[in-house]
């Protein structure tokens, strides 16, 4: 990976969405696979036999977006390591804050820096993310 972690937050944060997606989507399915089951097992509301095909398919699309979940996870986690290895404070800044999720008291506390430096780096990188995307 080229460039710094503020660069590389948003990849992370789009894998991240993906990811919630396929969680959504697997539940979705899930949930489609009890319907089924007891609408064709159970409540004999539809045929067996399509309840079962139905069922089956499902049960392939889960295994499918586990294999793509599994992997997407992988790539996050593999992400979220080679971030940590980014050398600079505006960097490491970067990180703690978009990917930890701190605030800037409190990366200014773990770092050892003042909150006004942090601060001032903080809306550094803010601008020079503006500038990349906008």
């Amino acid at each position: 990976m080229c460039g710094g972690a503020q660069m590389n937050t948003e990849i992370y944060h789009d894998l991240c969405r993906e990811i919630e997606i396929l969680e959504i989507r697997i539940r979705d399915l899930e949930a489609e696979y009890r319907f089924w089951y007891k609408k064709g097992c159970h409540g004999h509301l539809a045929p067996l036999n399509i309840s079962l095909d139905r069922m089956k398919d499902i049960c392939d699309q889960v295994e499918m977006y586990s294999r793509i979940l599994e992997e997407k996870e992988k790539a996050r986690d593999r992400i979220v390591e080679h971030m940590k290895m980014f050398e600079g404070l505006e960097n490491k800044i970067a990180y703690m804050r978009e990917i930890e999720g701190k605030s800037l008291l409190e990366i200014s506390m773990e770092l050892g820096y003042s909150y006004s430096w942090i601060r001032k780096l903080g809306a550094k990188i803010k601008g020079t993310k503006k500038e990349q995307t906008g």
